[in-house]
């Protein structure tokens, strides 16, 4: 069952609209929130129609979201937006046949930085139960030293302002730096070989939910670079799926 450009917030009068597949059965299902890549320049909800299906195909709903893009709209617009979206979905959870206590949130890149935040922030209940995330940015500080130069460029139009003197705001916009010991239970994957977000970036983010005994798990991925190819790709949807199954059931 699909059900597309339907609207779930107009911040600033601005329409953000979502899809959503799920399997044709009238029990109350598990949720994922699929949140696409583009450095929060670009990029479109439909990029992830197809890992959508895949997740409806094993008995979860899937919602395809949209949210601001920089530079038009900085940090934290595109936070605040896929979190209004979990809230939306918990509370609209009966229209939406879904089950408001088992919501994933899956993201790729800039929308796996996303889904991380969704993971270690909880905004009037916008935490979500579980989350996966491949090649994420966790860590927006310190640009220079943490990021690759062909970064830099797209962690400034997200962020609306350079790093020098902006410091508090940067560590705010960093998954890091709001783990704790309720921080949803986490699946990283990285390509080792990742040019474009190093894998420094999720083995911080496993190193600080460690610090807090939360449950992450690192995946990196020998010889893959930004993204995944189609031989790596198989294993990466098969722990996927298993690793929502036994989350959210």
């Amino acid at each position: 069952m699909l059900q597309v450009d339907s609207v779930y917030a107009q911040p600033g009068g601005v329409p953000l609209q979502y899809d959503l597949v799920r399997p044709r059965t009238d029990e109350a299902v598990p949720l994922i929130v699929c949140i696409h890549g583009g450095g929060w320049i670009s990029g479109e909800r439909t990029d992830l129609a197809e890992i959508a299906q895949v997740f409806a195909a094993r008995g979860l709903a899937a919602a395809s979201v949209e949210y601001r893009l920089a530079p038009l709209h900085h940090f934290p617009a595109a936070v605040e937006d896929v979190q209004a979206f979990v809230r939306f979905a918990r509370g609209h959870a009966k229209e939406l046949g879904i089950d408001p206590t088992r919501i994933g949130a899956f993201g790729s890149s800039a929308g796996g930085h996303l889904a991380a935040m969704l993971a270690v922030t909880d905004e009037g209940g916008s935490r979500v139960n579980a989350a996966v995330c491949l090649c994420p940015i966790t860590d927006v500080t310190s640009p220079a030293e943490r990021h690759f130069p062909i970064s830099w460029s797209f962690l400034e139009q997200f962020m609306g302002v350079p790093y020098g003197g902006a410091e508090d705001r940067y560590r705010s916009a960093s998954p890091v730096a709001h783990v704790d010991n309720q921080a949803a239970p986490l699946l990283l994957f990285h390509g080792d070989a990742d040019d474009i977000v190093p894998l420094t970036q999720s083995e911080l983010l496993a190193s600080a939910y460690a610090a807090h005994r939360a449950r992450c798990t690192l995946r990196p991925v020998p010889g893959e670079a930004h993204g995944f190819s189609m031989e790596a790709w198989p294993e990466v949807e098969r722990l996927t799926l298993e690793f929502f199954a036994k989350e959210l059931g």
